[in-house]
């Protein structure tokens, strides 16, 4: 027996149109597929139609099962969305570890969803490459709620209900400063000092630490002893210590100072990759294939990524195709992080989310790290973007330290103490202490001779 008009309203009447997914049951196994969206067609009786590409095996199941589900994903279910859409690397069984029900007419029901409707095929329409199908309903449940996954413009999103959160509820903070912070600077910092200030990072709750760049010295004469400050810090059981390196002799460097994760990376910019490697960017990724090889026969963790995945100085705006092209190469790698650098500082929030949301439903499960500088002042604005598209993992460096040698203009990365005071206000925990943070700045700063690019250390120094 079909529902009431009033049961029926109720459930239409919760959410605007949302990413949904048709489930079905054909000889004897399930069978589902992500539909951007459905429609109403009659109150009375209680009508629904929706959409299929005839190519799809799924189309095949509901015309010939004669039964089939509508399920309105949850703002927080896009990975059922990726999932159903055959989007997720490596799921060959897309119903693998979802405890489903079976609904009245046997078509299976998702956990969680907004609102299900299970159907009987009413009647069938051709619709050029698609078929519409119209489906009376025969029962459905809602959950009240006003939180659907949306669609719009081929970019998923989720919708901003107030009472909701947004954000993942913790970030990690990967601290760059040791590497990135002190190979932009002219004055040479003693090995021991920089023993200390590792040190102290290690104590901060901080637990990834970048160390050194495994260069050529007379490339980077501030990265010369790196090696010696791998020999003498205090390890942190708790911390993952990294090296970042060029070239496979770098990688058999990193391995050899104990540590336990590489950093190699590729310019998106040619003229800036053939400054930083004397590489074109092709020769670069055919470089770093190999590296990975390296770096996995030492027994290390592998971070590859993109620089000036948002531009360079040189070659202005890089076309985000090349950057997927790119990262679509890299993956293949078998990387263990993958990770988007704004080496320039070029980055605007939009074209953060821009990017990020056309590569997340590609890179997962490989954590993807953005990598950005403050450059135009701008950078935190780029983080709250990030982790508004999913991004929770963030290189930072304390006081703002920062710039690249081969980048004209580049100033410092975002600042850990800035980064973390931000994210932990909004309800997001990182686990960093800022106050030993900004101890580390102030030391940092007093060496130098001048004041740091951040500002929340310098508002710890004057309580």
């Amino acid at each position: 027996m079909p529902v009431s008009p009033q049961a029926f309203k109720q459930a239409l009447s919760q959410w605007a149109s949302g990413v949904t997914v048709v489930t079905t049951t054909f000889n004897g196994q399930p069978i589902g597929l992500t539909v951007s969206s459905f429609s109403s067609v009659s109150l009375n009786p209680p009508l629904i139609s929706v959409c299929l590409d005839k190519k799809l095996y799924a189309c095949t199941a509901v015309e010939q099962s004669g039964v089939f589900a509508v399920n309105v994903l949850d703002m927080h279910q896009m990975e059922y969305g990726l999932i159903f859409a055959g989007m997720m690397p490596g799921v060959e069984d897309r119903f693998a570890g979802i405890e489903v029900r079976t609904a009245v007419t046997g078509s299976p029901i998702l956990p969680g969803v907004l609102c299900w409707l299970d159907c009987r095929v009413w009647q069938i329409y051709d619709g050029g490459d698609h078929l519409i199908v119209v489906g009376e309903v025969q029962a459905t449940d809602s959950s009240g709620a006003d939180t659907p996954l949306l669609y719009h413009n081929r970019l998923w999103r989720r919708s901003e209900s107030l009472d909701v959160p947004t954000l993942a509820p913790e970030a990690h903070i990967i601290e760059v400063g040791p590497r990135d912070g002190w190979q932009a600077e002219t004055t040479l910092i003693p090995t021991a000092t920089k023993v200390e200030l590792i040190d102290a990072l290690s104590q901060a709750g901080l637990r990834r630490i970048q160390v050194a760049s495994f260069v050529h010295p007379q490339k980077v004469p501030q990265m010369a002893d790196a090696e010696a400050v791998c020999a003498h810090i205090r390890r942190n059981p708790h911390v993952i210590y990294s090296g970042l390196a060029l070239n496979v002799k770098g990688v058999e460097r990193v391995a050899a100072a104990g540590l336990q994760q590489v950093d190699i990376s590729v310019s998106a910019s040619e003229v800036h990759n053939r400054k930083n490697t004397g590489q074109s960017v092709e020769d670069g990724l055919l470089s770093l294939e190999e590296m990975v090889r390296v770096a996995r026969a030492k027994g290390l963790s592998v971070r590859a990524g993109v620089q000036c995945a948002f531009g360079s100085v040189e070659d202005g705006v890089i076309d985000p195709r090349k950057v997927i092209g790119m990262v679509r190469r890299i993956l293949a790698f078998g990387v263990d992080e993958l990770s988007l650098a704004d080496s320039a500082g070029m980055a605007n929030p939009q074209a953060v989310r821009r990017l990020v949301q056309e590569l997340r439903p590609m890179v997962k499960p490989v954590p993807l790290v953005l990598h950005l500088h403050d450059t135009r002042g701008m950078g935190l604005a780029n983080v709250l973007s990030a982790m508004r598209s999913g991004v929770n993992y963030f290189d930072t460096a304390f006081g703002g330290l920062g710039g690249c040698p081969f980048i004209p203009g580049a100033t410092g990365n975002i600042a850990t103490e800035d980064t973390v005071n931000m994210l932990e206000n909004m309800g997001v925990k990182t686990g960093v202490e800022v106050a030993k943070v900004s101890a580390v700045s102030q030391k940092m700063e007093a060496l130098l001779g001048r004041k740091l690019d951040g500002k929340v250390y310098k508002l710890a120094s004057r309580q």
